[in-house]
């Protein structure tokens, strides 16, 4: 598997200026902010699948725009993974011939570009040896993780979290899992406002993340404008074992 980061940031103007968006191999997106926009018509085409971890505006933004560009290109819709709760959300807030027109009627009914497929908490879906497994996390709306595996590694992908003890419990059960792309929001000075958005910043994180083993490499994702350096330093100086890296548009790894 190949994965490259086309956004990571935790807002614009900031060093990383495009918001979250994940690439593996052709076809798959972990999902869909504005970093998808940097792909080409070509590309944004041969993508399948998207796999989203809530509904809020800097994971989605790009969604509208991506089947309205490839709409007339494909011979099969889009396929859209998510739980019930932010496909409902969705289809009220995004795609509701208000904001934005509702996809899964054009060009018609019996044959749109976009389709939605219900995710529940622990399913599996496998795509060509690919294994994506979705996890509940801990965010102000509903929101997962997800751990992607092939037959010989992996990562997981928290996506938008604050304190959730399950997902290491199950990470910890994981013996090829080493890469952990994880949000890490604010600096510790906003330890409140982390708190009451459900987002981690450093001391909180590393409090979650307190057993995890040291052969396990966080990604930090989701840094806020202008704050990178501090939450980075941080991190460093207060994780103690824990081995963190700041994730970075263009980032890419194999599995």
């Amino acid at each position: 598997m190949k994965l490259q980061v086309l956004g990571c940031a935790g807002g614009i103007g900031g060093r990383e200026r495009f918001t979250t968006s994940l690439w593996l191999d052709a076809d798959i997106l972990f999902d869909a902010g504005t970093g998808l926009t940097g792909l080409d018509l070509d590309q944004l085409t041969c993508i399948d699948h998207i796999f989203l971890t809530h509904g809020h505006l800097d994971h989605v933004a790009g969604l509208a725009l991506l089947v309205d560009a490839v709409m007339g290109r494909r011979a099969s819709p889009v396929t859209v993974h998510a739980t019930e709760e932010v496909i409902a959300s969705l289809k009220s807030n995004l795609f509701n011939w208000v904001l934005w027109p509702d996809f899964t009627k054009i060009p018609n009914e019996r044959d749109p570009i976009l389709r939605w497929q219900p995710m529940k908490y622990g399913e599996t879906i496998e795509l060509d040896g690919r294994r994506i497994t979705s996890h509940p996390v801990n965010h102000t709306v509903n929101a997962v993780g997800y751990f992607i595996r092939n037959e010989k590694s992996g990562f997981l992908f928290t996506g938008d979290m604050s304190s959730t003890p399950e997902l290491w419990t199950a990470l910890a059960r994981e013996t090829n899992l080493g890469k952990v792309i994880v949000d890490c929001s604010f600096s510790n000075s906003e330890f409140d406002l982390a708190a009451v958005s459900k987002h981690f910043c450093p001391r909180s994180l590393i409090a979650d993340i307190g057993h995890m083993p040291n052969t396990t490499e966080f990604l930090i994702y989701h840094l806020k404008a202008g704050q990178e350096d501090v939450i980075m330093e941080e991190l460093r100086t207060g994780g103690g074992h824990h081995t963190f890296r700041a994730l970075k548009r263009d980032d890419v790894f194999t599995f």
